[in-house]
């Protein structure tokens, strides 16, 4: 038997044409307009359908855009506050269908087959209803996101085994990329005992205190036994038209891991990687086994390469990704004192080697103690190491976790302030969406493109979102819903520097040192 159809209280009214997908609402004049976001429920021939208002409008008949005399419009305005019952005001919204309520309360999404009727009464969805549809019913696999923007009673909750399927987490600076990140981290961390690594270009993750020796706060740099020939050329920034400098430190590249594996090579703190490739290559050049100008021109670049990068190629780093990546932790590579090219490396060389990890062992079935665990990596700053147009590393790694890395975990989350500049491979492969406040018209249009679930109404509301207010789409959710987002109380950087207590420290800074020197000068005189 099908449950009847009431909420909490009548909205309006089912007017004009409507789909199985959407329909207009008139909304009753005498009560308080409902806000976008908010969650209905109406009859149709077929029992209850659950919708959610993506749109809100107000009018009046006597008052359209074609009015242009002032007067008019006073005179018009004193009228109607002296007759109110009389008003030919209105408001309508717009409803999108998203389940029948039956369905959704068992936790399954039906899409609607007949739409209701003109003139069938639109309810708001009862708190009950909601709590019962967002709540986890199962709590295992299920983290808490934050709440329902309009109301605060319902939990939102999005799951951990969908969340595999690769997450984007968009919005202009100041939006609450990180703040979001954080909390995710945390209730996977916290609550699961899941490992997840992050990125951080900007150091904002570093001080996270989650208590228990959850967080693992790592240096930016890889041992060069495990690093690939590719993170070296990056590294030493070989132009992909230097084809003569690549082939020469390619063949040298060869000759030292042929001597390493041998055991004829022993790297050291003193005698790296680098400097058995330096060494080789001036052999190589001597014997006239490379060509010359190009050998020289290689050699000027690893000389480059040893000195500006001492510490990120560092051979005290564990060869095993487990020492370094630590299974049950928050993972936090600290990049804000390398530049562009070594985060590219770094990012680049651990996304390679999860990947290639979580396959070997899935293959074998493998897991427990010692193997890496299923792992959510999440990149800041994707428009940078992930970019629509240049050539990166990360960005090849990315797009072969985002093709790859669900079947064998490997969750992938990009952050991303400028979404148009994102890959739009990578970007439309992340099946999740988490878009706090989005300003630009092209960068929306992007993100829709990129995603089947925002709709054109939903995408309208993302310039209007206030800090830490989101439209959450994809598998990882029961329905797509407009949600504000937990404060990470965690985390205590990443907000906007107060300069004017800065500046304020500074000149009573000054002033005091002043104070010093007078002082000073009056006792030698």
């Amino acid at each position: 038997m099908m449950s009847p159809c009431k909420g909490e209280r009548e909205l309006g009214w089912i007017v004009g044409e409507s789909t199985p997908r959407s329909s207009q609402v008139l909304f009753k004049g005498d009560r308080e307009v409902p806000q976008a976001g908010t969650y209905v429920v109406a009859e149709t021939p077929a029992g209850c359908v659950f919708g959610m208002i993506e749109t809100v409008t107000a009018g009046n008949r006597l008052l359209s855009e074609d009015v242009t005399s002032p007067d008019s419009v006073d005179a018009l305005v004193r009228t109607l506050n002296e007759n109110p019952l009389v008003s030919p005001s209105y408001v309508r919204g717009s409803i999108r269908w998203l389940s029948y309520q039956d369905h959704l309360v068992k936790g399954l999404v039906v899409l609607p087959k007949v739409p209701p009727r003109p003139g069938t009464i639109v309810y708001s969805a009862s708190t009950d209803l909601l709590k019962s549809v967002f709540g986890s019913n199962e709590s295992r696999g299920w983290i808490e996101l934050g709440s329902l923007i309009n109301n605060e009673e319902v939990r939102y909750n999005i799951n951990v085994n969908r969340l595999m399927r690769h997450l984007a987490i968009l919005a202009v600076t100041g939006g609450g990329k990180s703040n979001t990140v954080c909390v995710l981290a945390r209730e996977i961390v916290q609550r699961l005992r899941g490992t997840v690594v992050i990125f951080d270009m900007h150091g904002e993750y570093s001080n996270i205190e989650l208590g228990g020796q959850l967080v693992n706060v790592l240096r930016p740099a890889m041992n060069p036994v495990n690093m690939a020939l590719e993170e070296l050329m990056e590294l030493a920034k070989v132009p992909e038209s230097a084809v003569r400098q690549e082939r020469a430190i390619r063949q040298a590249w060869a000759l030292v891991h042929e001597g390493y594996s041998e055991g004829k090579i022993k790297f050291t703190a003193d005698y790296t990687l680098v400097d058995a490739l330096i060494d080789t290559l001036e052999k190589l050049i001597e014997k006239g086994a490379v060509d010359e100008e190009g050998g020289r021109g290689a050699l000027n670049r690893l000389m480059d390469v040893k000195d500006k990068y001492a510490d990120v190629l560092d051979h005290g780093v564990p060869l095993d990704l487990t020492k370094v990546v630590v299974p049950g932790r928050l993972n936090v590579f600290d990049l804000s004192g390398v530049d562009e090219e070594a985060a590219d490396a770094i990012v680049s060389h651990y996304l390679r080697r999860i990947l290639s990890e979580r396959k070997k062992l899935k293959r074998r079935e493998e897991s427990g103690v010692g193997r890496l665990p299923p792992i959510i990596v999440v990149i800041e700053e994707a428009h940078i190491l992930i970019p629509a147009r240049d050539h990166k590393l990360t960005k090849y790694w990315a797009s072969r976790v985002a093709r790859e890395g669900r079947k064998f975990g490997v969750g992938l989350v990009i952050v991303s302030q400028r979404p148009r500049n994102v890959d739009p491979d990578v970007l439309s492969q992340t099946n999740n969406k988490i878009i706090l406040r989005i300003v630009e018209p092209q960068d929306i249009r992007y993100v829709q493109e990129a995603s089947e679930e925002l709709s054109e109404d939903l995408a309208a509301l993302l310039p209007s979102l206030n800090p830490g207010e989101a439209v959450v789409i994809g598998s990882m959710v029961k329905l797509p819903a407009i949600v504000k987002v937990d404060i990470c109380k965690e985390k205590s950087r990443g907000g906007d520097i107060d300069v004017i207590s800065e500046w304020e420290a500074l000149v009573k800074g000054e002033a005091r040192r002043a104070e010093e020197v007078e002082r000073s000068l009056e006792e030698l005189l």
